[in-house]
């Protein structure tokens, strides 16, 4: 299929940062979206290839999780359109819009387990609802999902029993159930500690290696961005202030970037107001 061009400003993007591969298989193209009249993305263009783990980065409210939720499907932009394997989704019959669904696998940020079920039926719950395999080859399929999540001994706990990462492992295992093409992680590591996150990162690298499951992972986890990450696109304000490789956005001379990824205060403005100023009034 013939690409529309992207719109990026060529100084937005770091030198090795290719676009409009014959690769790509998602393309966001002037996605712009406002909620009650606030502008949360402008213009947002996007090219993330077959196989990558694309990050997406920025500070809280800087439109991330929206664009998350464009790129998989489940909100409409404003102005734009996101192609996916060549395909309008937004312009797709509800029908094919269905099947394109099957093919993609989201693990929210808290997990989104129904407390109802156990974890096995958390699991299994994709396959009962979208195909017509018997019960025991569906729970033969979850175990197997979660046995590769090192999750198997926890299948018949219910979600309310188990750790914040325990839940993190069950919900990638119900997002691959179903062996996606792609995966969209909304803030994957977020409410772990240190070896937890690590043990999370370390799940999504393997399952990209081995499967060669295109991922979009959402975070403003440092640590976890620049392991799991192939390419970068960091945020600001609703719009991309970088994109590329790593390694080039890591070592970015943009003060926003420098400012973000060093984890420094920026400077003050008029709506911030020194707390122990105030208390001295």
């Amino acid at each position: 299929m013939s690409w529309p061009a992207p719109q990026i400003p060529p100084e937005l993007i770091t030198p090795q940062s290719a676009r409009g591969t014959t690769d790509d298989f998602i393309r966001a193209i002037a996605v712009g979206t406002d909620f009650d009249g606030r502008t949360v993305l402008d213009g947002i263009d996007l090219a993330i290839r077959r196989g990558e783990v694309f990050v997406i980065m920025g500070p809280s409210g800087c439109g991330k999780t929206t664009m998350l939720r464009h790129l998989c499907g489940l909100n409409r932009p404003t102005t734009g359109s996101v192609f996916v394997d060549g395909q309008d989704i937004f312009a797709l019959p509800e029908a094919e819009l269905q099947k394109l669904r099957l093919r993609t696998g989201l693990s929210f940020q808290g997990g989104a387990l129904l407390g109802s079920l156990s974890v096995l039926d958390n699991v299994a719950l994709p396959l009962r609802e979208n195909t017509e395999l018997d019960d025991e080859l569906i729970r033969d399929i979850a175990r197997m999902k979660l046995e590769m999540v090192g999750l198997l001994h926890a299948c018949d706990l219910l979600p309310a029993n188990l750790s914040g990462g325990m839940k993190k492992r069950a919900a990638i295992a119900r997002a691959i159930v179903l062996d996606p093409d792609i995966i969209f992680f909304d803030e994957p590591s977020a409410g772990l500690d240190p070896v937890t996150a690590a043990e999370v990162d370390n799940l999504i690298c393997k399952l990209n290696q081995v499967f060669g499951i295109t991922m979009v992972v959402v975070t403003h986890d440092l640590p976890s961005a620049q392991c799991i990450a192939d390419r970068v696109a960091v945020f600001f304000d609703g719009r991309v202030a970088a994109l590329g490789e790593k390694e080039d956005v890591w070592t970015s001379h943009d003060p926003r970037i420098r400012d973000f990824i060093e984890r420094r205060m920026r400077e003050a403005d008029e709506r911030t107001i020194d707390v122990a100023e105030f208390i001295a009034i």
